[in-house]
C-alpha cells in the first residue's frame, strides 16, 4: 500500500466535497490521499499546522474571509509547497490579487480529467 498523501482542501461547500472526494477516488486512485478539509480560513490554519500537506486546493470564497487569506498563512510557513486557488469563475483580478503570494495556479473548479491530471503532475514532482 502506498503512503499516504495529505491534501488540504479548503471548501465550505458539501456538494464541492463530495464531488472532489469522488473524484479523487476516479482519477487518482492510485494514490492513497487522505483529503483533509476545512470549511473556514481559521480552520485551514489550525488543519495545516497540525499535518503535513502534499498540496492545498482552496476555495476563493469563504464564509470568514478568502481563499488569498489562507494562501497568505501558508506562505508564512512553506514557501513551495504547491496551492491552487480555485473558484466558479477565475477573473484577471483573481490572478492579479494572488502573484505576490505565488499560487501554483488559480483554476476555475472543475472534476473531470484534465483537473487532476495537473494535481497529479504536482503530486509525482512531491514525492
Amino acid at each position: 500500500m502506498n503512503e499516504p498523501v495529505n491534501i488540504l482542501y479548503v471548501e465550505d461547500n458539501e456538494g464541492d466535497v463530495e464531488l472532489m472526494q469522488m473524484s479523487i477516488e476516479r482519477y487518482l486512485s492510485s494514490w492513497n490521499i487522505v483529503l483533509d478539509v476545512a470549511e473556514t480560513v481559521e480552520e485551514a490554519k489550525e488543519i495545516f499546522n497540525q499535518d503535513k500537506h502534499a498540496i492545498a486546493l482552496i476555495d476563493w470564497n469563504l464564509p470568514d474571509g478568502d481563499g488569498v487569506d489562507v494562501l497568505q498563512f501558508i506562505r508564512t510557513r512553506n514557501e513551495n509547497l504547491p496551492v491552487f486557488l480555485l473558484s466558479g469563475v477565475i477573473t484577471e483580478n483573481h490572478i492579479t490579487d494572488t502573484e505576490k503570494y505565488k499560487p501554483t495556479a488559480c483554476l476555475q473548479k472543475g472534476y473531470d480529467k484534465k483537473f487532476f491530471a495537473q494535481l497529479e503532475q504536482c503530486l509525482a514532482a512531491v514525492d
